[in-house]
C-alpha cells in the first residue's frame, strides 16, 4: 500500500505544481496584458476578474470599453464575469450598453443571465430598451414554461405598472415601422393575445382613425369581421396576411360566404388552421358546419371504428409526454375544427387515387436515406383531394423532414401538412408524430398527418395538431393495380 501511494504521489504532485504554475502564469498575464486576458473566454474567471480590476480607472481606455461590450454580449464567458463587465460598462458608457442590448437581448444565453440583465434594465428604468424586452419575451424558452416566471413582463410591470402592459404592447405596435419592424409588431400582437387581452385588439381594429391605411391592422380587421378570428401568434398573423393577398381574394370570399351560415359560438372559436377545413366541408358535406359536437364525434367514431381496431402508438420512451392517440381519450379537448378535419381526412383516404399516391411516395421515401418525404393534402379546383409533394428544404437524415418555404406558402390553403415515417416496411414503433413533429405543429399552427408503414401493404395514418393532440385514424391498404 505504501509503495502504491509513493508511486503515484510524484505525478500528482507534478500536476499540482503545473496547475499552480498555470495559475501564476494566468495571474501574471492578467497583470501585464489584461486586454489580452479578457479577449480569451477560456481563461479562468479569476484571471478575468483580475484583468477587469487592472483596467478600471477614472478614464477607461477605448479598448477596455470594446472588450466590456464583447463580454456582456458574448455567450462564451462565465456569468460572474459577464455581470461584472455589465456593471462596468453601465458605469463607463451606458449609451454603448443600451445600444448593444438593443441588438442582442433576446439572444443572450443562458436564460438565467438574460433574466439578470433584464432585471438590471428594469431597476435602471431603461425604457429605451422596451422594444428589446418585448422581442425577448416573444422568444420561447423552456426554462420559463410558466408565463409568470418570465423576467420580461416583470420588467415591464416595474417600469410601467402591471396594468399598463397591454397598453405598452399596443403602443409599441402602433409606433413601430410597418416595414422594417414588422416582426416586432407581430410579436406585440401575439403577446397581447397571450396575456388575455385580445378584446383590446378587437376594439383597436374597429377604430377607423387608429387603423387608417395600416396594412397589418386592416388585415386583422378583415379576419375578425369576416371569420371571427383573432390570430394568436406571429405564424397565424402571417397566415391571415397570405390569405388576404389579391390572388386569393376568391378563396377568401368563398370562406366568408361559407361561414355566414355557421353559428356564432362556433365561428368565434375558429383558428386559421380551420379555414381550409371549412372550405372542404362546405364543398363536401355542408351539414357538418353546424353539426353538434357530440353528434359529429359519434359519427367520426363510427366511421373510424375506433373501438374495434388495432391502434398503433409511437414509442415515446424516454420522453415525459404521455399520449394514447385514442379518439375517445381526447374527446373533451377536440374542437369542431379537429373533428371536421379528421372527417375530411377519412373521406380523403377513401380515394384510391390518393392512397396510391401516398404508397408511391412512401416507397420512394424508403429508398432515399437522406431525408423523409412530405408535402400537403388539399382540394384541387374540382374539389378532389390531392397530395402535392414538396422537396425538403435541406436533407439531414432518414428520420427528418425539413419543410420548405414553398410548402408553407402552399400550406396556407391546405387541409394538412403531411410527411412519412417510412424508413422500413415494419415501422409500427414510429407510428405517429414524434417530439419534433409536435413542436412543428406548435410553431406553425397547422394540422398534420403522418403516414407510417406497418407492413408492405398497410400504412397507418395519424392526425395531429398543436398542444400534442394526436389521434390514430386507422390504416389504409395499398390499392390493387391492374
Amino acid at each position: 500500500m505504501l509503495t502504491f501511494f509513493s508511486r503515484n504521489f510524484r505525478p500528482l504532485a507534478s500536476l499540482l505544481v503545473c496547475i499552480a504554475a498555470l495559475g501564476a502564469c494566468s495571474s501574471e498575464k492578467a497583470r501585464t496584458d489584461p486586454i489580452g486576458t479578457l479577449s480569451q473566454p477560456r481563461n479562468s474567471s479569476r484571471a478575468h476578474m483580475e484583468a477587469l480590476s487592472r483596467l478600471d480607472g477614472p478614464i477607461p481606455a477605448p479598448g477596455y470599453i470594446k472588450i466590456l461590450k464583447t463580454i456582456v454580449t458574448s455567450n462564451d464567458y462565465l456569468i460572474p464575469v459577464r455581470e461584472a463587465a455589465f456593471k462596468r460598462l453601465e458605469r463607463y458608457d451606458p449609451k454603448r450598453l443600451t445600444e448593444a442590448l438593443g441588438m442582442v437581448l433576446g439572444r443572450l444565453e443562458p436564460p438565467e443571465y438574460r433574466a439578470w440583465v433584464i432585471d438590471q434594465i428594469a431597476a435602471a428604468d431603461q425604457r429605451a430598451l422596451t422594444d428589446a424586452i418585448i422581442r425577448s419575451w416573444a422568444r420561447p424558452t423552456r426554462l420559463w414554461e410558466n408565463a409568470d416566471d418570465r423576467p420580461e413582463p416583470r420588467a415591464l410591470a416595474t417600469m410601467y405598472g402591471k396594468d399598463q402592459i397591454p397598453t405598452v404592447l399596443i403602443k409599441t405596435m402602433l409606433d413601430a415601422n410597418p416595414f422594417v419592424e414588422a416582426n416586432l409588431r407581430a410579436r406585440c400582437w401575439e403577446l397581447v393575445v397571450a396575456t388575455g387581452h385580445g378584446d383590446q385588439l378587437i376594439t383597436l381594429v374597429a377604430d377607423e382613425q387608429l387603423v387608417g391605411t395600416d396594412g397589418l391592422l386592416l388585415d386583422m380587421r378583415a379576419a375578425v369581421d369576416d371569420f371571427g378570428i383573432v390570430p394568436r401568434n406571429r405564424e397565424e398573423i402571417l397566415w391571415i396576411r397570405e390569405l388576404r393577398k389579391p390572388e386569393l381574394r376568391a378563396y377568401w370570399n368563398g370562406l366568408s360566404s361559407a361561414l355566414e351560415g355557421m353559428n356564432e359560438p362556433r365561428r368565434s372559436s375558429l383558428e386559421p388552421r380551420d379555414l381550409a377545413v371549412v372550405d372542404a366541408v362546405a364543398r363536401h358535406d355542408p351539414e357538418l358546419l353546424n353539426a353538434e359536437h357530440d353528434a359529429l364525434f359519434d359519427r367520426l367514431s363510427s366511421e373510424l371504428r375506433s373501438d374495434e381496431r388495432t391502434r398503433y402508438n409511437a414509442d415515446l420512451t424516454g420522453w415525459s409526454v404521455k399520449i394514447s392517440e385514442g379518439l375517445h381519450d381526447d374527446r373533451d379537448e377536440l374542437t369542431w375544427g379537429d373533428l371536421a378535419a379528421m372527417m375530411m381526412a377519412h373521406e380523403a383516404m377513401e380515394s384510391a387515387a390518393l392512397r396510391g399516391h401516398i404508397f408511391d411516395l412512401a416507397e420512394r421515401d424508403m429508398l432515399d436515406k437522406t431525408t423523409e418525404y412530405g408535402g400537403i393534402i388539399r382540394l384541387d379546383a374540382a374539389g378532389r383531394f390531392e397530395l402535392v409533394e414538396h422537396l425538403p428544404r435541406i436533407r439531414v437524415a432518414d428520420d427528418r423532414y425539413h419543410a420548405s418555404q414553398a410548402l408553407f406558402e402552399d400550406g396556407y390553403t391546405a387541409l394538412f401538412h403531411v410527411h412519412n415515417h417510412a424508413q422500413r416496411y415494419r415501422n409500427a414503433r414510429f407510428a405517429g408524430p414524434h417530439i419534433g413533429d409536435m413542436e412543428y405543429a406548435d410553431e406553425t399552427g397547422a394540422n398534420g398527418l403522418v403516414f407510417t408503414f406497418i407492413d408492405p401493404r398497410t400504412i397507418n395514418v395519424d392526425f395531429y395538431r398543436h398542444g400534442a393532440v394526436i389521434v390514430d385514424l386507422g390504416t389504409i391498404t395499398r390499392p390493387e393495380t391492374g
